[in-house]
């Protein structure tokens, strides 16, 4: 089972930095840990681990999209606001499954699962024109 690579700091932009890349590399890590929670959802110890750094992608990847106004991407106001809200979406839908998972929940954790798991598919679909 592929674990989700450490959270690191977003790099300062600069020669060679590309927002689009980031937000790639964040959905992996969120995918990563849907599915990990998935296969294993009574392993509390591994969401207690890994919870924080991933709910921290939110403001990341919020940020990151706001980069993709400019150059090279230049996205209209409306596909970022349309990106933004795709993006809570994950996040609420993420927070539905950690609180389902908690309770014991596996019926209403698998629909959060699911969820989440169509939420980023969208969100890929929208980012990449």
């Amino acid at each position: 089972m592929k674990q989700p690579p450490t959270i690191e700091p977003a790099p300062s932009p600069g020669p060679g930095y590309d927002p689009m890349d980031r937000i790639v590399q964040d959905l992996q890590n969120i995918e990563s840990f849907v599915l990990r929670l998935e296969d294993n959802p009574d392993d509390l110890d591994y969401l207690k681990t890994h919870l924080s750094p991933i709910l921290g992608l939110r403001r990341t990847i919020a940020q990151q999209i706001d980069q993709l106004e400019g150059s090279p991407y230049s996205y209209p106001p409306a596909r970022l606001i349309l990106l933004k809200k795709e993006n809570e979406k994950i996040f609420s839908y993420l927070e539905g499954l950690v609180g389902e998972m908690q309770a014991g929940n596996l019926i209403e954790f698998k629909k959060f699962v699911n969820a989440c798991g169509k939420a980023l598919s969208d969100f890929d679909d929208l980012l990449t024109p």
